[in-house]
């Protein structure tokens, strides 16, 4: 790994970047990322590339009827259940190539024993991305987020309205004993979880030629030394951060549901009943029915996280 100070103006000479200009480049390259992601999550009606996950609730039994006398509690049908899939986070990656090394002098100079040369597109990676643990930065940032209204959180904008993940129940006041045959899918909506994007926080970048400034300098085309204009390295910057958190061995960015990584925003929970059924019965006539109602405490059954890491 070649990690590199890249030169900048300092009065009428040049001088390495410090540390905290270093830190201000990364803080820079996380939010152009943030504003223009090469890894994008959407939401789709159905089908989506990140991992299903399924609500489920319990449902009443089927009705039991007889001529003569109410069946039994154990001859009734058992309370059964629903399940609803939801896959409707897609990701893609939107990469593209590799950044140019225009005829091997795009790049920031450094000074090698005195010598000025071109960083190369390696040098760039191991200084901006690698040694400063940049992508780890991206996720810490959290680029997404799952929540719990269709409002963002501060710092957000929300990617769709519609949610990439419900929680239902069973609806215990709509299952009534004059009701019996009763419906046995009754649910009600308990929680909905929304896909909501960060927006980034625009750490700018200064040009002052003093120790304050973060802004390298470079070798044009005619082989003078010139200092980047702020869209200049901007773009360089992008670049290299899109295809890294795209493609670059080991520093590439992915999206998940659970597994390891960073969660990203609130868990969403499956939550449902888990009683052994309300057993009701109803006399109409001649005909003896008898039904088992969802019934019980609230438990989660699952929690699903979105997750972030890099590999």
């Amino acid at each position: 790994m070649a990690i590199r100070k890249p030169l900048k103006i300092f009065g009428t000479d040049f001088k390495e970047i410090s540390s905290a200009n270093t830190l201000d480049i990364r803080a820079r390259m996380v939010y152009l990322y943030l504003a223009n992601t090469s890894i994008t999550l959407s939401v789709v009606a159905n089908s989506g590339s990140l991992d299903a996950m399924n609500d489920t609730r319990m449902t009443a039994g089927a009705v039991s009827n007889s001529s003569t006398s109410f069946p039994n509690e154990a001859t009734t049908a058992e309370p059964g259940t629903a399940t609803v899939t939801f896959d409707k986070i897609n990701q893609t990656v939107l990469g593209g190539s590799a950044p140019a090394d225009t005829n091997n002098i795009r790049f920031p100079v450094y000074s090698d024993s005195g010598n000025i040369k071109a960083m190369s597109l390696q040098d760039m990676y191991d200084t901006f991305v690698i040694d400063n643990g940049t992508v780890n930065e991206i996720i810490a940032a959290q680029p997404y987020k799952i929540h719990t209204s269709t409002t963002p959180p501060s710092g957000y904008t929300i990617v769709s309205s519609t949610p990439v993940f419900v929680d239902t129940r069973a609806n215990t006041s709509l299952y009534t004993a004059g009701g019996i045959g009763e419906t046995l899918d009754q649910p009600q909506d308990i929680t909905s979880y929304y896909l909501h994007k960060a927006n980034g926080t625009n750490t700018a970048l200064s040009v002052a030629n003093d120790d304050s400034g973060d802004v390298p300098v470079y070798i044009d085309s005619n082989q003078n030394i010139k200092q980047y204009t702020l869209a200049e390295f901007d773009a360089i910057l992008l670049n290299v951060i899109k295809y890294s958190t795209a493609s670059l061995t080991n520093e590439k960015l992915r999206y998940y549901i659970g597994g390891s990584g960073t969660t990203l925003g609130t868990g969403m929970a499956n939550t449902k009943l888990n009683g052994s059924g309300n057993y009701q019965t109803l006399q109409v006539g001649d005909d003896y029915r008898a039904q088992e109602f969802p019934n019980g405490s609230v438990v989660t059954a699952a929690t699903y996280y979105l997750k972030a890491r890099k590999e």
